[in-house]
C-alpha cells in the first residue's frame, strides 16, 4: 500500500475522530476528546475498523490493520497516547512513558486506568498500613500516602506500585467494603487488582528499579493457581535479579542515609519473604545465606514519626498514623522476625533424610539453642499474651496478630526440631533405654508445642484477628492439624479429648484463611474429609494425602497418619 493509501487512512482517521481545529486545542476540549477515544477499548477498536473499511475497498473487511493505524497515529500526533494516559490518570499517579496507541488501547481494555472510588481506595490503603506493611515494610509510607492525600501532582506515585499495593490489601480488607464496591467476592477483587499490576509489569511501564522491586515483591502474594507460571518463584526471582544488579550502587560514598535505610529494608523483605514462603510450601530457598551480607536492621532504618495533619485528614484519622509508639513496636516485630528467619534458614537447609549421624544431632541441638536465645532476647512488649479484651482497636489487633504469628512461627520451628530429633535418634545406634528416654522427651516437647499453638489459635479467634494473619500461617498449621488427628485416633480418651479440641481451634483459623487463599481452602476440605473418614471406611480410602502434607511430616509421622486416615490394612 503506497503513500496515497496512507493519506486516505490519515484523512479517515481525522474524519472519524473529529480532530478539533488548533484554536480549540488549548481549551481542554482536545483532552476531553482523547478521554472519550480511550475510555472504551471496544469503541476504539470499532473506530479503527471503520477507518480501515472506509479507506480502501481492497482492505474493506480486514481487522484491524494495526500497523497502518499505528502509522497513521504517529503521522497525525505522536504524543497522543501519552496525552490519553495523562487524561486517564488522577493527579497522584505519575505519567506513563510514551506508548503506542494499540498498547494504550490494550491497557484500557485491562482496566488499568480504572481506580477504586475514594472510599474503597482509602480503606485499601488503611488495610495496607495495618495488615501488609508491618510484615513487608518495603516503601516509605509518608511520601506514598502524602502524594495520594494531597493529589496535586507534585510528587506522584507509580501506577504499577499503586495497583500492587491495592492488590496486596484485598486479602485483608473487610469484605463489606468490596461488596459495596460491586465485587462478588474477595477472590474476584484480588484477581482484578493482580491482573492490573501484572499487565503493567508486562508492558514495562516503570523505569525505576526500586519501584519495580517493590511492586513485584507485593505480587509474590499471588498464588491462587498452582499451575500459573507467574507464581511466587517467578516474581521473587525477578525482584532478586533487580536487587542484585543494584547492590553495587549502594557501596559508593554518595549513598544517602535515607536510600540506605530503604534498601536495607527491601533486602530484608526479600530475605524474610523467601524464607517464610519456602517454609510454607516446603520449597528450596532462592537466596543463599552465603550471598546475603546485609547488616541486621535497627530501629533507625524505619519511619517512626507521626504523619502530617493533611494526610490524616484526607485518608482518615487512623490511630497508627499518629502513634509513634505503635509504629516503633511494629518495626521491632519485623526486626525480630528477620532474626528468627536467619535461624529458620538453617532448618530449611536440612531437608536431607535423617542418617542418624552425630553431626545432624549436634546441628539440631544448636538450632534449639538458637531458638531459645531468640525467645529469651524478645522484649516483653513483643511477646504473645492472651487477649485482655475482645474489643481491640484496629492497630491493637494488628499488634496482637503479629505477636501471635511470631509465637506460632517459633512454636512450629521448635516442634519441627523435636520431631526431626526423634527421627534422627531412631536412625542412630545407641542403647535402647537412652533412645526411648530421649524420644519420649522429644514427643513431650512436640505435644507441648501443639497445645500452645492451639491456645494461640483460640486467642486469635476470640480477638477476631485471624484475618490479620499473613499467608504463611497456612503452612504453619498443616503439621499441627495432622498431629492432632493422630492424637484423636490414638485411642487414649484423654488424648482424644485434648486432640479434638485443639484440632477444632486450629481448623477455625484455617477455615477463615480459606476465604482468601486457595491452599487453605483445599487443606480445609482435606482435613474435614480425613476426620470424617473415621465414620465411613469408604471415604477413608478415597482420601489422598496432599503433597505438601507429605513434606511437612517426618516419614514416621506420615506413615502413621496415612495408616490412621485410610485404615486400609487394619479395617478400623
Amino acid at each position: 500500500m503506497g503513500v496515497d493509501s496512507v493519506s486516505q487512512i490519515t484523512s479517515g482517521v481525522m474524519s472519524s475522530a473529529r480532530i478539533l481545529p488548533a484554536s480549540h486545542v488549548g481549551d481542554g476540549s482536545f483532552n476531553v476528546l482523547r478521554w472519550s477515544m480511550a475510555r472504551d477499548a471496544s469503541t476504539i477498536e470499532n473506530a479503527q475498523l471503520a477507518v480501515v473499511k472506509n479507506s480502501h475497498p481492497i482492505v474493506h473487511w480486514m481487522k484491524p490493520l494495526d500497523n497502518l493505524i499505528a502509522t497513521a497515529h504517529e503521522l497525525l500526533d505522536p504524543p497522543l497516547p501519552r496525552a490519553i494516559c495523562s487524561s486517564l490518570l488522577p493527579a497522584y499517579i505519575a505519567d506513563l512513558p510514551y506508548l503506542p496507541f494499540e498498547d494504550v488501547q490494550y491497557l484500557a481494555a485491562k482496566d488499568v486506568f480504572e481506580f477504586p472510588d475514594v472510599t474503597l481506595r482509602n480503606e485499601l490503603l488503611k488495610t495496607f498500613v495495618h495488615n501488609v506493611y508491618p510484615y513487608i515494610p518495603l516503601l516509605d509510607l509518608r511520601p506514598f500516602l502524602g502524594a495520594i492525600a494531597c493529589n496535586d501532582g507534585s510528587k506522584p506515585v507509580s501506577l504499577l506500585l499503586f495497583h500492587a499495593v491495592m492488590f496486596s490489601s484485598t486479602a485483608f480488607i473487610e469484605p463489606e467494603h468490596l461488596h459495596r464496591a460491586g465485587y462478588t467476592s474477595r477472590k474476584a477483587a484480588r484477581q482484578e487488582f493482580y491482573q492490573k499490576a501484572r499487565v503493567l509489569y508486562d508492558f514495562d511501564v516503570e523505569a525505576d528499579r526500586v519501584v519495580v522491586i517493590q511492586a513485584v515483591l507485593l505480587m509474590t502474594y499471588w498464588h491462587e493457581t498452582p499451575d500459573d507460571p507467574k507464581n511466587f518463584r517467578y516474581w521473587m526471582e525477578i525482584a532478586l535479579s533487580l536487587a542484585a544488579s543494584t547492590i553495587q550502587d549502594l557501596e559508593g560514598p554518595d549513598i544517602t542515609p535515607s536510600t540506605w535505610h530503604i534498601w536495607k529494608r527491601l533486602w530484608w523483605c526479600l530475605y524474610t519473604r523467601d524464607r517464610l514462603v519456602s517454609l510454607n510450601l516446603r520449597r528450596p530457598a532462592i537466596i543463599h545465606d552465603d550471598d546475603f551480607h546485609i547488616p541486621y536492621l535497627t530501629i533507625d532504618d524505619f519511619e517512626t514519626h507521626a504523619f502530617d495533619e493533611a494526610t490524616i485528614h484526607a485518608l482518615g484519622d487512623w490511630e497508627i498514623l499518629r502513634s509513634t509508639a505503635h509504629q516503633t513496636q511494629l518495626a521491632q516485630l519485623f526486626i525480630a522476625k528477620a532474626k528468627l528467619c536467619t535461624i529458620l534458614s538453617g532448618l530449611l537447609a536440612r531437608n536431607a533424610p535423617p542418617t542418624g549421624s552425630s553431626d545432624q544431632l549436634i546441628s539440631m541441638t544448636q538450632y534449639t539453642q538458637n531458638l531459645e536465645e531468640w525467645e529469651a532476647a524478645l522484649p516483653v512488649e513483643l511477646r504473645y499474651q492472651s487477649p485482655s479484651s475482645q474489643n481491640l482497636s484496629k492497630v491493637e489487633k494488628t499488634l496482637f496478630a503479629y505477636r501471635a504469628w511470631l509465637k506460632l512461627l517459633f512454636l512450629n520451628a521448635s516442634s519441627a526440631i523435636s520431631r526431626h530429633q526423634s527421627a534422627l535418634r531412631s536412625a542412630t545406634p545407641s542403647p535402647e533405654s537412652e533412645t526411648e528416654a530421649e524420644t519420649l522427651l522429644s514427643e513431650q516437647r512436640v505435644q507441648s508445642a501443639m497445645r500452645a499453638i492451639a491456645l494461640v489459635a483460640e486467642g486469635l479467634y476470640r480477638a477476631d484477628a485471624i484475618h490479620y494473619l499473613p499467608t504463611t500461617t497456612v503452612g504453619l498449621l498443616l503439621p499441627v492439624l495432622a498431629i492432632h488427628i493422630l492424637n484423636i485416633r490414638s485411642g487414649s480418651p484423654d488424648q482424644w479429648a485434648i486432640g479434638f479440641k485443639s484440632f477444632y481451634q486450629c481448623m477455625r483459623v484455617l477455615e477463615q484463611l480459606s476465604e482468601v487463599y486457595m491452599l487453605a481452602e483445599s487443606m480445609v476440605a482435606y482435613f474435614e474429609k480425613a476426620i470424617c473418614s473415621h465414620s465411613d471406611p469408604k471415604d477413608a480410602k478415597s482420601v489422598s494425602t496432599p503433597r505438601l502434607l507429605e513434606e511437612v511430616l517426618t516419614s514416621a509421622e506420615l506413615k502413621c497418619f496415612v495408616h490412621f486416615v485410610r485404615r486400609e490394612e487394619t479395617g478400623m
